[in-house]
């Protein structure tokens, strides 16, 4: 995948998540020199908008148009990208990744608030369904601060296997950014020969990123109880090592497939106050 030249589509509601989204979007497009394509979904089953006439539907677009084009305005003069504008009706997921696919844009950027109950968050979210079916990488942002620029990539791994993929995705990355790699891996097993196997498969990792002329370094973080317990212990010690990005692959990751596109996925992304790339793998 190159991740040069592409274009990045940014759903935008107008809450203020989105439009930390649509900021942290900036120095990757300026970086890329890619198009920004600001969509905004209105929703056809929302009461309100079966009360309205023909007219104040109308209206309404106008001025959804005119609120993006006062966006598009402001990316502009922030990133000398071009910058295209999308109103379109219906379903908000259908149509993110309806124009994801239409439009063959490289990256998704979404901001994501996570709901505080357990149970909402597992039972579903428009960001899972998005991350799960795109078959572009998807940029989530929570959180409302995050420092400019990409200066250390966080790259969990499952040391069962090494997921070339995402390592490749990681070193046009940092190539990009002038970044620093740090590999991470978060077991809770504490058998000598685990742990081993473990390091030495960080640092097999490691030096693969070394020999294309990345700064790059490894983390081993052992936690204790199961495996829910890891998906925190990797946000710790992306915090520690001051990551900007979380890079994960949504699929063949952890020691069973199922468990990756489910507990663990999840958790990092409703959790996580860092940037994380979410990648399905080919």
């Amino acid at each position: 995948m190159n991740i040069q030249n592409n274009s990045i589509l940014i759903p935008v509601d107008f809450s203020k998540q989105s439009l930390i989204a649509l900021e942290q979007s900036y120095n990757f497009a300026n970086y890329t020199r890619s198009k920004v394509i600001l969509l905004h979904v209105i929703k056809e089953s929302a009461p309100l908008w079966g009360l309205m006439n023909f007219k104040e539907k109308d209206d309404f677009k106008y001025k959804i148009e005119k609120k993006l084009q006062d966006l598009s305005i402001e990316v502009k003069n922030k990133t000398s990208c071009e910058v295209k504008i999308v109103v379109e009706f219906g379903k908000v997921v259908d149509k993110i990744l309806d124009v994801a696919r239409k439009l063959n844009v490289g990256y998704i950027f979404m901001g994501t608030s996570g709901s505080p109950d357990i149970r909402k968050k597992i039972i579903g979210s428009n960001a899972l369904r998005i991350i799960k079916e795109a078959k572009r990488p998807v940029i989530t942002i929570k959180g409302k601060f995050h420092r400019n620029g990409c200066k250390n990539i966080i790259l969990p791994i499952d040391t069962t296997k090494q997921t070339l993929q995402k390592i490749s995705i990681a070193i046009q990355f940092a190539s990009l950014f002038n970044s620093n790699i740090s590999v991470v891996s978060v077991i809770n097993n504490k058998n000598k020969d685990v742990i081993n196997k473990a390091e030495e498969k960080l640092m097999e990792v490691e030096n693969t990123i070394k020999n294309y002329g990345i700064n790059a370094s490894h983390k081993l973080e052992i936690v204790d109880g199961d495996k829910s317990k890891i998906a925190k212990g990797i946000i710790n010690t992306s915090h520690k090592l001051q990551g900007d990005l979380i890079i994960i692959m949504t699929q063949q990751e952890g020691d069973i497939i199922s468990f990756f596109i489910g507990s663990l996925a999840k958790e990092l992304i409703h959790f996580s106050d860092i940037p994380i790339m979410s990648i399905n793998p080919k």
